[in-house]
């Protein structure tokens, strides 16, 4: 080919005429295959112009500047089609029973676990609810403007990637019934209810214009919570980012979320501060490495920043930019708008026990700790990641300039712990050392096998739902758990306190129940909130920790992500048909164990239920 050269025209980069003139006839064009022709033949139409395309040689983002209502149908396009529910307005609430029905003597509720602690009384400014998340019980996903999250889409298009194949377009169908829901909680007697709020529903496309439908509904949301006496414990995300955001720059693998993210904070602190009670910025960040690095990057999604398809790289910058978000968001907050309400972020984290009693073993679970809660530690220690990370990832963990770290440490008011469950951890076989050295080992970067059986085989607990295969019913080891992290993981946690902000149990295959009668007895998941409550009492009564207040998943059955609608989590049963709340065994267990260590006025008296006998 002759020499050719590049001009810019409207900004497009095109070949010159000669690259293409070189040789016409090898490229079929013009009429004579000895004479070179000035001007390629490729149109005789003069309003064409001719340039080369390579996919693979892009190097910026896509720009998001239009934000029209062509380009939000646009989006819902790449969702697909959406079901709708029965009721799609706003229900205004009726009266609810004045006793509810329960367990009564012929089989109460699970008697104590800890008879050291059945006297004991929480104190007055003790906080505890029930709590939910928007994507997961709010519905109406595409009503009144609201823009699609990655997780309106990744049901509809990522084939089989929820277990039943269900999708969260009604779910709960909390956006029209919240004032019923409200009504409901003021009736039980629950002071308080952590929720989250969508962003995609305030800010359609993440950036740009506000939706004031979404603002109007949130503003009642919140009046109607005020009304019924109720305290909002909001976190500002749960996982429901903007789908225009992972096509525009690949959302939280660029630093470009971080200003995203804090204009949407900033925009809810500043309308809703008056009424909440407890921020968190987000939900269990540690999402980045089991959720949002396996999504469909490079074939559903586009992938950015070098990702290729997820994996490693997505799940580190994910957590860099959490951090960096989380920071600008909690010290604008304390230092620019001097807010006074609590503030942290919600930990997905267990208690890990050794296989056996060797050294590996013991430091296979210090591994999993640091990969648990010192990958988010850093408001705990110097603002940066543990140095077993940095040793074993190398440049694959992003590094915090000093500024950032003066940033990070400190920017949390207390220590949030949503933990569920317990593991055993041991060492891998060939040992932890020729694993953090090879990155194609299968237990790498952790360099720890989790098990949920003790050494002899003998399993930690009765199993949950198939839905939920991490989740064993542990409850002896919350205890140790939360004197572990206050004084020995994080001890400036001590002085600070622990808010147990979700704890939860998934009853096994409670959706395969035909009756409502079946449904409603739930044992095993009443079981596991009394073992839970006492364990978190007597680290309290009896450990000396500062645990401030306790939050159960969920109010009520929902979307459970990849595991879909068919796995229960709710404290009360939802029947997705008529959208009718029940209170299962389970919600009587947890409201009499704060009706006998709570005030007299902790919780309404129609919900007492006879509890069975001691334990000996």
């Amino acid at each position: 080919m002759a020499p050719s050269s590049t001009v810019k025209l409207g900004g497009a980069t095109l070949l010159a005429a000669s690259a293409l003139a070189a040789s016409p006839s090898s490229y079929g064009y013009g009429h004579n295959s000895t004479t070179a022709s000035p001007t390629p033949t490729i149109t005789s139409d003069a309003s064409y112009s001719s340039t080369t395309f390579n996919a693979s040689a892009a190097s910026t983002y896509l720009p998001l500047t239009d934000f029209s209502n062509e380009q939000l149908a646009f989006l819902w396009d790449q969702v697909g089609s959406i079901s709708t529910a029965a009721i799609h307005t706003t229900v205004s609430p009726t009266p609810e029973p004045s006793v509810f029905p329960k367990p009564s003597y012929l089989h109460p509720l699970v008697p104590a676990y800890v008879s050291e602690v059945e006297s004991a009384k929480l104190p007055e400014d003790f906080l505890w609810g029930v709590a939910s998340a928007a994507l997961q019980v709010e519905g109406a996903v595409d009503a009144e403007g609201k823009g699609p999250s990655v997780w309106d889409f990744i049901p509809h298009r990522w084939v089989n990637s929820i277990a039943d194949n269900t999708t969260a377009d009604v779910a709960a169908n909390q956006y029209y019934l919240y004032k019923q829901d409200n009504a409901r909680l003021k009736a039980l007697g629950i002071p308080a209810y952590s929720f989250t709020i969508s962003w995609p529903r305030v800010i359609p496309f993440g950036k740009g214009p506000v939706n004031e439908q979404g603002i109007a509904h949130y503003d009642d949301f919140f009046a109607n919570m005020e009304e019924n006496g109720i305290k909002s414990v909001v976190t500002l995300f749960h996982w429901d980012t903007p789908l225009a955001l992972f096509n525009s720059y690949g959302a939280w693998t660029s630093r470009d979320i971080v200003a995203d993210y804090v204009r949407y904070a900033k925009l809810i602190i500043e309308r809703y501060d008056k009424y909440v009670t407890t921020w968190y910025t987000f939900n269990e960040p540690q999402y980045c490495n089991w959720r949002f690095s396996n999504y469909p990057y490079g074939t559903l999604l586009p992938s950015y920043n070098g990702i290729g398809t997820g994996g490693m790289k997505a799940e580190y910058l994910c957590g860099h930019y959490t951090l960096l978000a989380h920071a600008e968001v909690y010290q604008w907050y304390k230092n620019v708008y001097k807010g006074t309400k609590p503030m942290s972020f919600k930990n997905s984290a267990n208690w890990i026990i050794p296989n056996t009693t060797s050294a590996a073993d013991a430091d296979a679970v210090t591994r999993v700790n640091d990969w648990n809660m010192g990958w988010f530690g850093g408001p705990w220690t110097d603002g940066d990641y543990p140095a077993s990370m940095r040793s074993t990832l190398g440049d694959l963990l992003p590094t915090f300039t000093q500024a950032e770290k003066d940033m990070i440490k400190g920017s949390a008011d207390f220590y949030a712990l949503d933990g569920y469950t317990a593991n055993v951890a041991a060492a891998p076989p060939n040992g932890i050392a020729a694993c953090a050295a090879n990155a194609s080992d299968p237990n790498y970067p952790t360099c720890a096998v989790t098990a949920i059986v003790y050494a002899d085989g003998f399993p930690i607990g009765p199993n949950s739902d198939p839905g939920a295969t991490w989740l064993w019913s542990t409850p002896g080891g919350i205890r140790p758990y939360l004197s572990f992290i206050a004084n020995k993981y994080f001890p400036k946690v001590a002085s600070k306190g622990i808010v147990v902000s979700e704890f939860g149990f998934a009853d096994p295959y409670e959706s395969s129940f035909d009756t409502l009668a079946q449904i409603l007895w739930d044992l095993r998941r009443a079981d596991y909130m009394q073992g839970y409550l006492d364990n978190i009492l007597a680290a309290r009564a009896l450990d000396g920790v500062n645990i401030t207040g306790i939050f159960a998943w969920a109010i009520y059955d929902n979307f459970e992500w990849n595991s879909g609608l068919g796995t229960k989590f709710g404290l009360q049963y939802v029947n997705l048909t008529s959208q009718e709340r029940h209170p299962k065994a389970s919600m009587f267990q947890f409201l009499n164990w704060f009706k006998l260590h709570g005030l007299d006025s902790t919780a309404t008296a129609n919900i007492t239920a006879p509890i069975g006998h001691k334990r000996m």
